[in-house]
């Protein structure tokens, strides 16, 4: 017994190791079977992408590793060819990603350590077909055929600060370019293309390594990208670029880049390094240029004389954005005969004293037509837009104790034709000159003074200024420039701006600041200006009308979000402003911004002989014109109504001096739109008010007289209507429609009148009432014969547009059986005495029918308007109703 117990103990090894074995395949078993599942949904994910591309895409294989690391491996996906192609978009032999699996499962994901991540054998194919199309095109109409993806909200940029990457690299990468569009199909290629980053991680600076060989079997292209220590969103901010390359023969090169470009020869070298700085956002220090490019006998298609283009960026400049310092110990552009060179050096540009020594940068031969004899495409890019020398000169001068940079650009001898914009003939001034004389004791900002003649530019192709060639327009700005550094914005203080423009004098001062990117930034600005005189209607360009069958322009969809992070405020002092036909007097105005939301806090002006006070109106600009929402709070004081109408009427509708208050809601300006939705109150007075559609106690007359059963004579008509000395009104707005608060009512020495309704925007009448005819009147009317004991009423409407009104509902028989009976019972007491008295009351019946009539008419009338009000409200309620299920069906279509 005691010689078979070491048996037995040595029986573990054996079960440990058939554990191992079966945990071995287990795990085995797990991968094949994970390998297999991930590949089925890798393929299933390259079958919808093949949808929108338009060609198929192809995935071998997809293998997974846990151990020592976790890893995975795709290997020979194809995006294969579209109908027609000679060969597949692209090609990848493998992609391997390599992450540690410690740090991952300790840190619960949080710790993301990627050993290598490494595409190899990836080869790209640039196919130009014989339809000049090339299958990287076909790509992009397709994916732009795809619904636009929702752009994600305004977030923080994400921290990253858990990722590290060790290395990851494209190797052996060939991007192959095949054109077919000849008899013969040719091929060249840029091969050997290596990519390599190496230790990516917050806090640690980035250096991105590029190394090709072009059209060569040997690397002869090679660049170099190194940027600052990286954040935790991991976005980097360059430092250094470093650009190197053999020289290389681009004539090759010519049918890949198409007869539009008609590259025949030429060849191109380059050595130049740039330490970026502060010259790129986010970027800190000195920035310099050294070295540069040559692209040598570059010969297009159609190049007047077969001449060759020399292009030659040779550089040796270095400066300090935030210090103010410049220094060109080499500036050299060439473009065949157009030259930019520049020497010498700036220092404290944005100090309060800066030096210069021998400054200068110089323009030469800056022509686009004499460059297109050299580059042909130069034409069609241009669209013959600009012609003739652009002259520009930067030079220092001026002594030890006050220095300064003269700016010099004159494009007198250039001819412009910006289309919708402007126009210019050559030898038509224009031109800038500024001087920079150094920072402001306040803040380091830089001081400029800038002059701009634009008298020999056409503005009128611009649409907006009536502005002809010869005409004044000169702008006078001094000011300093601060630029953006660290928390500070990039800020422009105008102390001066004058603008003279035609007769038009205007002086004032302007700020703005920018701060921030994208949809972080900010904008904040300030205008203040005054005028004594500004003539709108001789500045502006009349709109034309839509010619008859020509549909109207439609302008192209807003950014409703495009004054997100706007704000300031406008003050303007104009002492005469003409308008639209309207004459202005001394206007004050203070308006303010805050993103696209304009408020007037102070808006006050004579017009038309009184004064108007709209302080407290508001405006949205984000929606489109047609949407957008307002609100008009105004006071009037002695408004000539005469004058105020004269320009919007065709005739005369109504005289006298109106005193009242407005506050008025709608949205949009033209007219379709305010009758659907413009809503809120006036209330007022009007003094002396006369209505010149009609006299209304003489219309009445004349069907009264006619209708009587004795002779009688109608008034001769004057044309207007006297109102009330003082006639106070409340009018209520609703879908458009002015509907009385409740009925104006006067009374004249011949008639009391009373009307109850309302008028449309278009100036339509739609109001009923009566003109009460006072006894003195009616005696006069019928030769004396009938005095009755008080006014007689006779029921009325008006209807029709208000300058030419129709006289409708005119019911006179009530009246006229009233004046009959009067009649009679009148001829009764002269023959009969006292008793006839008694026998004309019994056959008068006083002149309660006629008032009766009157009430009954003024009732219906009252329900009528009702009930029409009612429906109006109705209808535009089932409007805005079915605009609302439009938008959200345009929402879910989407």
């Amino acid at each position: 017994m005691m010689s078979q117990q070491p048996l037995k103990k040595k029986r573990w090894p054996y079960i440990l190791g058939g554990v191992v074995l079966l945990l071995v395949v287990a795990g085995a078993i797990a991968l094949w079977r994970l390998d297999a599942f991930l590949l089925e949904r890798a393929r299933a994910e390259a079958a919808t992408y093949a949808k929108q591309l338009g060609r198929p895409i192809e995935i071998g294989d997809v293998s997974t590793r846990l151990l020592p690391s976790v890893g995975a491996e795709v290997e020979n996906v194809v995006v294969g060819a579209a109908e027609g192609e000679p060969v597949p978009l692209l090609e990848m032999k493998r992609l391997e990603v390599a992450v540690a699996l410690w740090p991952a499962l300790t840190s619960g994901g949080k710790d993301i350590q990627v050993k290598n991540a490494e595409v190899s054998g990836l080869t790209l194919n640039y196919v130009q077909l014989p339809d000049g199309t090339t299958n990287v095109s076909r790509v992009q109409d397709k994916l732009a055929e795809q619904p636009p993806a929702e752009e994600p909200a305004d977030e923080a940029p994400t921290d990253l600060s858990a990722v590290r990457v060790d290395r990851a690299a494209i190797t052996d990468a060939t991007l192959r370019l095949v054109d077919r569009t000849g008899a013969q199909p040719r091929e060249l290629a840029i091969n050997d293309l290596d990519v390599e980053v190496k230790d990516l991680r917050a806090g640690k600076p980035l250096e991105v390594v590029l190394h090709a060989a072009v059209l060569t079997d040997k690397q002869n292209f090679h660049v170099t990208l190194n940027a600052a220590p990286l954040p935790p969103s991991l976005i980097p901010v360059p430092e250094r670029l470093v650009i190197q390359s053999e020289p290389i023969d681009l004539t090759p090169l010519g049918p890949f880049l198409g007869p539009e470009v008609g590259l025949q020869a030429g060849s191109l070298r380059a050595d130049w390094k740039a330490e970026l700085g502060a010259a790129v956002p986010g970027g800190n220090g000195p920035t310099s240029l050294q070295g540069g490019l040559q692209a040598r006998g570059l010969r297009f298609a159609g190049a007047e004389g077969g001449k060759a283009l020399d292009v030659v960026v040779d550089t040796d400049v270095s400066g300090d954005m935030k210090a103010g310092d410049l220094s060109l110990k080499k500036l050299l552009l060439e473009l065949g005969p157009a030259r930019l060179t520049g020497k010498g050096e700036v220092k404290g540009l944005l100090s309060e004293a800066p030096s210069m020594k021998d400054f200068e940068l110089v323009g030469e031969n800056l022509d686009p037509e004499l460059l297109a004899e050299y580059y042909p495409p130069l034409r069609k890019s241009l669209a013959n837009q600009v012609a003739g020398p652009v002259g520009l000169v930067v030079k220092a001068e001026g002594t030890q104790q006050e220095q300064a940079l003269n700016v010099d650009v004159d494009l007198t001898p250039v001819r412009l034709r910006i289309p919708e914009q402007l126009s210019k003939e050559k030898g038509g001034p224009m031109r800038l000159t500024a001087r920079v004389t150094g920072a402001a004791a306040s803040g380091g900002a830089l001081r400029f003074e800038a002059k701009t003649d634009l008298g020999g530019v056409d503005m009128r192709p611009g649409g907006l200024l009536n502005k002809r060639p010869g005409q004044t327009f000169t702008v006078d700005t001094a000011g300093t420039y601060q630029p953006e550094s660290g928390k500070s914005p990039l800020k422009v203080d105008l102390g001066r701006l004058n603008v003279a423009l035609l007769d038009t004098t205007l002086t004032g001062k302007a700020s703005v600041a920018m701060a921030g990117e994208g949809a972080k930034q900010t904008t904040t600005f300030s205008l203040s200006m005054k005028s004594p005189r500004i003539n709108a209607d001789e500045l502006m360009v009349e709109d034309e009308p839509e010619s008859e069958g020509k549909a109207p322009t439609e302008e192209p969809p807003s950014d409703p979000q495009r004054f997100k992070g706007m704000s300031g405020d406008v003050h303007l002092e104009i002492g005469a402003l003409r308008m639209s036909d309207m004459d202005f007097s001394n206007m004050l105005v203070d308006v303010k911004m805050k993103d696209d939301l304009i408020t007037v806090e102070r808006f006050t002006t004579g017009v038309y002989g009184g004064t108007v006070s709209a302080s407290g109106s508001s405006v949205r600009m984000g929606p489109p014109a047609a949407e957008r929402p307002f609100e008009l709070k105004a006071e009037v004081k002695g408004m000539d109504m005469a004058e105020a109408l004269a320009s919007r009427v065709p005739k005369k509708v109504l005289g006298g001096k109106f005193d009242g208050q407005m506050n008025l809601q709608g949205v949009g300006y033209e007219t379709e739109s305010l009758k659907e939705r413009l809503a809120g109150a006036i209330e007022g007075n009007l003094a002396g008010g006369v209505f010149f559609g009609a006299d209304l106690p003489a219309v009445v007359s004349g069907p009264l007289v006619k209708a009587l059963p004795f002779a009688g004579k109608a008034l001769s008509s004057e044309g207007v209507t006297q109102l009330a000395e003082q006639l106070p009104f409340g009018v209520k707005i609703q879908n458009g429609v002015a509907q009385l608060s409740k009925p104006i009512t006067w009374t004249r020495p011949e008639a009391a009148m009373s009307f109850d309704g309302g008028i449309r925007l278009d100036g339509t009448l739609d109001l009923a009432g009566s003109v009460n005819l006072q006894p003195s009147l009616v005696q006069k009317l019928t030769l004396g014969k009938v005095t009755p004991p008080e006014a007689l009423p006779v029921a009325m409407k008006l209807t029709g547009k208000a300058w030419s009104p129709e006289v409708t509902g005119l019911d006179v028989m009530p009246a006229v059986t009233t004046l009959a009976k009067l009649a009679a019972a009148g001829a009764a007491t002269s023959l009969l005495g006292d008793k006839g008295k008694q026998v004309g009351q019994i056959i008068t019946g006083g002149t309660d029918a006629a008032k009766e009539a009157a009430r009954a008419e003024a009732e219906k009338r009252k329900q009528e308007l009702e009930e029409k009000a009612r429906q109006e409200a109705e209808a535009a309620r089932k409007k805005a109703e079915e605009k609302a299920k439009d938008k959200l069906k345009g929402i879910f279509k989407r």
